[in-house]
């Protein structure tokens, strides 16, 4: 990966980052008994061609299909040995680092393989101690260990680790990137603010009179910080079950690097006493805290057909959306072009880096393809504009749903007055068949509506409110006879919920209940497994509901009853077909056949042929999106298969070899307990690659490692021993069984090893079948000269 330039999109990660900062007292290094260590490194960031980068950024200005860049990043591995250890008292030891780069405005870090171990803290802070972030501690822990800081104003830093004594030595992080900020996202610096007036004079600040009506809407709308060096906008947005899930819509075109080091401010506006209401005037410093900030992300579904991205934050809980007041914006996929459905819209937004601004188009938009993507398209703004920075963001129709979100366009300041150029946004409508609805309206949580309002977690609460929140299992494809169910229970009331009646059927029959008792807070949950359940094969609702809550009425209704459709089919056997993309996921398509050539089942972009003619694009229907996983599930019968996977460039899913990608994809194929049956070879596969799995079940794998059953040599010449334990003293039926099904040899054995000779047969896959005591085991062969 080439870490250049530093977008927003990094700039957003170190804000997540900073929605966990813990005040642990302020750095050591700031205290007055520790004396400055002349022996600290200092590591000097090189120079680099800051005119030619502020010239591409002109031209990338021109247009909002890229996140707004603001800082230059310098590739670093800065470890431990790299700095100095200084032991304090009670065993406690402090580690210090100094950083510069001469000419930064603003600093920020990325750091990979973190972990601060309990108690231990990150600070830091400019070499004149006039301004600080951090502590980083424990909290701020991701799987990926990834870790984005906020902005230090200067070009000279302090970085310090604190560790205790009682975890000496537990603590790790490198720092792999120090971003120097040449361009202004705090205008006024002394309170860091980012970007502060940097839009030009006709954005119009949310808390002017255009935003009168749109309060909660303006809640749901935070800045992105991007791998540390770039800005976009999105939105918290809500799910049908209205369960606080941090879901968070951008644009696809924001996309590139980890979304892991990707940082969200909310809150960021100007005061209603100090708003700018396109004029010349400048806003003002909102002023502390600017702690409402989340910390990191995984892409959920993104893709180019309405560059799209839907966000999972992972750092942000209902609570800490209830304490930053925060609101998920409702929805509208109604893709109908007319003024009934959209009369008019409202962009919010933040240009480049600056406080939250709003803009107004009094016409209805209309449908348009562009770039590859389709949109829904603003002639000219009446009130306000979009600029940089602003990508991502949404757009509102007249009843406050997210529509779309912000792809590109001309419109921009004259003055205070906007250019009178257009602006266009991704389709919510399109980007909801392309997986986003399967997240805003889940199976689980009961038949998807075509709008949703919003949902305020401050909003008023009912006193005796039980929900079922969402239907876990069953849900989707299902293989075999029975299934689990699986339901979570929600006290959506402010009373502590002791007791409720839980009932369920299957398609409206058989109703049963089960009386739960227990202690759950106020949007509090527990996971309840029902009883297992049976059905016949095919189509089903399952249903589930609650009464009684408390031993009394429900205060709310609404919310009692969930169903799921699911689909079962007895036969099938559980096979997922598990890929995880490159930067380039509308490339690929695949398909699984049988040994006799019959198409089983197909999916990806099956618009292109196979064969790498170059001719794929991210609008292709049923194109997979870009750095994402998809999961394809099966029921087949117990059977060997040839599973292909093509790619239309010709270079498989190594990513990392085209310009300005650093994402390699992989692939493999798994049974329902997730033991692989077949898995990627090479990543550079050229145009095509294809795998041979066999499918059995479960219990054939268990049985198997029961009697400690191995076949070798596998493959063989035809030629090969079996061997067994065989406690039980059973004689077992052996035959050997092409893939047509036809026995090509049969015999009968005990415990020990039993050597099979079957020269004759032709070179290929067969399956040995070993039967007996009720057990049933199958395992693939394989002849070759």
């Amino acid at each position: 990966m080439k870490k250049s330039v530093l977008s927003l999109a990094m700039l957003l990660v170190a804000m997540f980052s900073f929605a966990q900062i813990t005040d642990m007292g302020g750095p050591i290094g700031w205290k007055d008994k520790l004396a400055p260590n002349k022996d600290t490194p200092v590591h000097a960031m090189p120079d680099f061609d800051l005119a030619a980068i502020q010239a591409e950024d002109v031209i990338n200005d021109a247009a909002k299909d890229a996140p707004w860049r603001f800082g230059y990043s310098h590739e670093t591995d800065i470890k431990f040995e790299d700095g100095i250890w200084m032991d304090l008292p009670g065993g406690n030891r402090l580690w210090r680092a100094e950083i510069t780069s001469e000419g930064a405005m603003t600093m920020n870090l990325l750091l990979e393989d973190v972990y601060f171990p309990e108690g231990a803290h990150f600070y830091m802070y400019d070499i004149d101690q006039t301004n600080r972030v951090g502590a980083y501690t424990s909290r701020n822990h991701r799987p990926d260990g990834l870790l984005g800081t906020e902005l230090v104003h200067g070009d000279h830093i302090v970085v310090e680790y604190f560790e205790p004594a009682a975890v000496s030595g537990q603590g790790r992080f490198t720092i792999e990137t120090v971003v120097h900020g040449y361009r202004s996202l705090d205008r006024v610096q002394e309170d860091l603010l980012k970007g502060l007036n940097d839009s030009g004079d006709c954005n119009i600040d949310v808390e002017c009179p255009l935003g009168v009506g749109w309060e909660n809407e303006i809640r749901s709308v935070a800045m992105i910080v991007i791998n540390g060096s770039g800005i976009c906008t999105g939105a918290l947005i809500n799910n049908t079950c209205e369960d606080g899930r941090p879901l968070f819509l951008t644009a696809n075109h924001c996309l590139g690097g980890s979304t892991g080091n990707w940082a969200f401010r909310f809150n960021w506006k100007s005061p209603a006493t100090s708003a700018s209401c396109a004029t010349t005037a400048p806003s003002a410093n909102p002023g502390p805290p600017y702690d409402e900030t989340a910390n990191g992300a995984t892409v959920l579904v993104s893709g180019g057909q309405a560059d799209h991205a839907l966000l999972e934050m992972t750092g942000m809980t209902v609570n800490d959306a209830q304490s930053w007041s925060l609101y998920y914006a409702g929805w509208n996929h109604d893709d109908t072009e007319s003024s009934a459905n959209v009369a008019n819209a409202m962009g919010i937004h933040h240009p480049s880096g600056d406080v939250m601004k709003i803009c107004r188009e009094g016409d209805a938009p209309y449908h348009d393809n562009t770039g590859g993507a389709a949109v829904w398209w603003i002639d000219q703004w009446e009130e306000g504009v979009t600029e940089p920075g602003s990508s991502g963001s949404p757009l509102f129709d007249q009843n406050h749903r997210i529509i779309g979100q912000l792809y590109g366009g001309g419109a921009a300041c004259s003055g205070t007055q906007n250019n009178g150029s257009f602006d266009y946004y991704g389709r919510l409508g399109v980007s909801w068949d392309l997986g986003i609805g399967d997240h805003l309206a889940p199976n689980n949580c009961g038949t998807a509506p075509m709008v949703l309002d919003g949902w305020d977690p401050n909003g008023p609460t009912p006193a005796d409110d039980a929900s079922i929140q969402s239907i876990s299992a069953p849900n989707g494809l299902i293989c075999g006879e029975s299934f689990d169910p699986v339901i979570v229970l929600r006290n959506a009331g402010s009373n502590n919920l002791t007791s409720v009646t839980i009932s369920y059927d299957v398609d409206g029959s058989g109703t049963q209940t089960l009386n739960w008792t227990g202690n759950l807070p106020q949007n509090g949950t527990e996971t309840i497994y029902l009883p297992s359940t049976t059905a016949s094969a095919g189509v089903h609702t399952y249903n589930a509901s609650t009464s009684n809550p408390n031993g009394t009425t429900d205060s709310n209704p609404a919310n009692d009853a969930a169903s799921s459709s699911f689909t079962l089919d007895p036969t099938g056997i559980e096979t997922n077909i598990n890929i995880t993309t490159d930067c380039y996921g509308y490339e690929i398509s695949w398909e699984l056949r049988d040994l006799s050539t019959n198409l089983i089942a197909e999916g990806g972009n099956l618009g292109v042929p196979p064969g790498g003619g170059q001719n794929a694009n991210q609008g292709d229907p049923g194109a997979y999106g870009n750095e994402v996983t998809i999961v394809e599930t099966l029921c087949l019968a117990a059977q060997c298969y040839d599973f292909t996977i093509f790619d239309d460039w010709g270079d498989g899913l190594e990513g990392s070899s085209a310009f300005g990608c650093s994402v390699d994809g992989t692939y493999n194929i798994t049974n329902g307990s997730q033991t692989v049956l077949g898995s990627m070879q090479n990543v550079n596969f050229g145009n095509s690659e294809t795998i041979e799995i066999c499918v059995v079940d479960d219990n054939s794998i268990d049985e198997i490692n029961l009697l400690n059953l191995s076949v070798y040599p596998n493959p063989s010449n035809g030629t090969f021993t079996i061997s067994l334990d065989n406690t039980a003293n059973v004689t077992y039926e052996v035959t050997l069984t092409d893939l047509a099904g036809r026995v090509v040899y049969k015999s009968s054995l005990s415990e020990g090893m039993h050597i099979v000779n079957s020269e004759n047969l032709a070179d290929g896959s067969y399956l040995l079948n070993l039967n007996g005591n009720e057990i049933s085991v199958s395992k693939k062969i394989v002849i070759r000269d």
